[in-house]
């Protein structure tokens, strides 16, 4: 967003959500469970078994890359809510400059310790033909579609360009009252996405196939809020709507209930989360007691991309690195806290080295 539509209470959210990707991915490589804690409790001590229960959250954390997603969408179409018509040329190379450079960086960065975890420790992730796969963004598509495991959370920036790609459809459907053909055609796409899933067809699933009513749910908050209409919006019936999807989600999650079910229920919890904090946001912005937290979190959010795209390869290599010293996995859920923080700092490097640098050219770039 330009800086004058700035809302800062966005940042947080964004670290919000960056912060339970973290928590949900640093139990992979940085904590020996809660499986072998449970099975063995002998062998720990009772702060250690005490210190487990942080974890509990952890689970349910994955589903906080909908909230990315989200405001993705209101960060792209919020802006132009109050403009005729966007220069259609200077978005998509403003889009490919802020999201491409930072990732081949990463991708090579992911590369280099996937390299040194496969010739060091034996790790099986080391795959020269994924790797390009990544590169070309096309890690998503068959033919041979899938992730490179040693860093599988770059599955969501081809979907992102994808996001970016349909922005205009969803732009001339929004500006000119034509919402509900757009809707239509987001949910027959996503229902066509289920049913080839379950037909064994699971590409489509990471796709904006599937995708694409969470992200235009976004930009549809930006309209909203832009509106006005969100202020006529009592505040008891977000809170209510929050918590009965929360209610039926962590229920989903639980009983297994289908995937795209499961990520239905926690769409509408970070929906109404976003939207409550749109609305509260002076009110939240002037609470002394929440100031510090808000303040990490903002911060977290600034780097969050920066952090998103390198923090699974340095979760592995620390991995290795601990179990090369101390024979095992941490066993206390409090270590793995430590790294989190620690690989935190890293992404602020690498934003400070990386990200910014090509951000401030990218606008240079752009605006000649």
């Amino acid at each position: 967003m330009k800086r004058g539509e700035h809302i800062p209470l966005i940042d947080a959210l964004r670290g919000l959500s960056c912060l339970g990707i973290l928590l949900y991915h640093v139990r992979v490589d940085l904590w020996i469970g809660w499986w072998r804690i449970r099975s063995y409790p002998e062998e720990y001590s009772t702060f250690d078994k005490a210190a487990a229960w942080l974890s509990v959250p952890s689970p349910f954390l994955g589903y906080a890359i909908l909230l990315f997603f989200l405001i993705s969408g209101f960060c792209i179409h919020y802006p132009q809510t109050i403009q005729c018509r966007p220069e259609w040329k200077h978005y998509f190379l403003r889009r490919f400059l802020r999201i491409y450079p930072p990732y081949l960086i990463a991708v090579g960065l992911t590369a280099i310790i996937t390299y040194i975890a496969h010739t060091q420790w034996g790790d099986n992730t080391w795959n020269v033909q994924r790797i390009w796969r990544v590169l070309t963004l096309t890690q998503n598509y068959p033919p041979d579609s899938g992730q490179l495991l040693s860093n599988p959370s770059l599955w969501t920036i081809p979907l992102e360009m994808e996001f970016y790609l349909l922005y205009p459809i969803a732009f001339i459907c929004f500006s000119t009252v034509r919402s509900p053909i757009l809707w239509l055609i987001s949910l027959s796409l996503c229902g066509w996405s289920i049913w080839l899933s379950n037909k064994g067809v699971i590409w489509p699933s990471f796709t904006a196939l599937f995708f694409w009513p969470v992200w235009l749910l976004g930009a549809w908050l930006a309209q909203t809020y832009r509106d006005g209409r969100l202020k006529k919006v009592p505040v008891s019936l977000i809170l209510a709507g929050a918590g009965l999807s929360m209610a039926f989600a962590l229920t989903s999650k639980l009983q297994n209930w289908q995937p795209w079910l499961q990520y239905f229920l926690w769409t509408g919890f970070y929906l109404c989360l976003f939207g409550f904090t749109l609305k509260q946001s002076g009110v939240l912005e002037k609470q002394r007691r929440i100031r510090l937290p808000l303040g990490f979190l903002s911060w977290l959010g600034q780097i969050s991309f920066s952090v998103y795209l390198i923090h699974f390869p340095l979760f592995k290599l620390v991995g290795y690195l601990h179990q090369s010293f101390f024979g095992e996995k941490p066993a206390n859920f409090l270590i793995p806290l430590a790294y989190l923080l620690l690989v935190c700092v890293l992404g602020w490097i690498f934003y400070r080295t990386v990200e910014r640098p090509v951000h401030l050219w990218s606008k240079k770039k752009v605006g000649k």
